[in-house]
């Protein structure tokens, strides 16, 4: 009988970002011959996510938990890896209950955000991730990072790590949300969205490390000078970040000057089907981030065929396709020229070539997910 390799998805309830980037290591894992004859696969999620995980039935144990009480899941959870076959518990949180499974777990980190912008969390957090980080990293277990940056950064700011190191780089698996967006789903999402206007698509939540700030001002700049007065700007996403309420107020302020507020589309949270049917008629998406791991959104747009408009740090360099373009993290000039320039350009798009190379990146992938499971 083969082990298993559980993905526990009710550890990253809080992050919808967590949930699909499981998603997509579980796609990668299946493109592995070696992987799939050695391994089963289960996955556990709550029952207000398993849709998430809809697409692998069949091919894996989708187990939907839907008690509410702490002993209750750590018992459930005790007998499945206990008593279940489980050698694998990928993406471990070291929670309480995770804490009784450590040695079988294969730990993950995104990012080291709070170590590279600490001036953005609170001095609580701050301490908080550092102490999970540490902990994390002075264990023997195998640790994924998602790219050759992080794992930079893992070795400047915990040197004295004793974790085994794999970059693991992912795609983003969405062929049948892609497939699921019909004309005619396009068109209902324009007209709910009132999108009857050219747009450029800027799909981050307004976290301040997604760096909104330089883009707003480029907008602003392109609409005092006269330029692309026929296009909207479209956001999606809550504007809202607790841990920085005046930076939120700051761009609010520029979203409402007379200049820009009739360009400015604020959609608010919208669903996967909606956010891929906006990003795939979008012209061209701008991803300024200050600091990612290996972003979703870049992703997304590379299956789609866009172009997009990177901020140009290490993480971006390391990710891009040749249909992106760098600009400077901090320079809402530049930015705005790069946005004129590339809206003059043509770029015929391919989604049947951006989901071919998207299952060729994934098997590629899954060789460094052997090294983690097949040694």
């Amino acid at each position: 009988m083969k082990k298993k390799i559980l993905f526990n998805g009710l550890g990253n309830r809080g992050w919808i970002g967590g949930l699909y980037y499981l998603k997509n290591i579980l796609f990668s894992c299946m493109q592995s011959e070696a992987i799939k004859s050695r391994f089963d696969f289960v996955v556990l999620i709550d029952p207000k996510h398993a849709d998430i995980f809809e697409s692998f039935r069949g091919k894996a144990d989708i187990r939907v938990y839907e008690g509410g009480s702490k002993l209750k899941l750590a018992l459930y959870e005790m007998r499945l890896i206990w008593f279940g076959g489980v050698k694998y518990c990928y993406a471990l949180e070291l929670n309480k209950i995770g804490k009784l499974f450590a040695k079988r777990g294969i730990f993950w980190i995104p990012d080291f955000q709070h170590k590279n912008l600490p001036e953005f969390f609170s001095e609580e957090e701050l301490a908080k991730k550092d102490a999970n980080f540490l902990e994390v990293t002075s264990r023997s277990n195998p640790l994924v990072l998602s790219s050759e940056d992080a794992k930079c950064d893992l070795e400047r700011f915990y040197p004295d790590h004793r974790c085994r190191v794999e970059v693991v780089h992912f795609v983003s698996y969405i062929e049948p949300e892609i497939r699921a967006v019909t004309p005619e789903v396009e068109t209902a999402v324009r007209e709910k969205f009132h999108l009857g206007r050219k747009y450029i698509y800027l799909p981050n939540q307004f976290w301040q490390h997604k760096n909104h700030l330089v883009a707003v001002q480029a907008i602003e700049i392109l609409r005092r000078q006269g330029r692309l007065k026929e296009y909207d700007f479209v956001f999606t996403g809550n504007l809202e970040d607790y841990r920085n309420p005046a930076y939120i107020d700051r761009l609010k302020e520029i979203m409402q000057a007379p200049e820009v507020k009739d360009c400015i589309r604020l959609l608010g949270f919208v669903d996967r089907t909606e956010q891929l049917a906006i990003m795939k008629q979008a012209c061209f998406i701008v991803q300024p981030s200050l600091c990612e791991g290996w972003g979703t959104v870049l992703e997304d747009a590379k299956v789609l065929d866009k172009t997009v408009l990177l901020s140009d740090i290490p993480v971006h360099r390391e990710q891009k396709n040749e249909k992106c373009h760098l600009f400077p993290a901090d320079s809402p000039k530049e930015l705005a020229r790069l946005m004129e320039k590339v809206s003059c350009m043509e770029s015929a798009e391919s989604i049947e070539s951006g989901i071919a190379n998207m299952y060729r990146e994934a098997a590629r992938y899954a060789k460094a997910l052997e090294r983690v499971f097949c040694r």
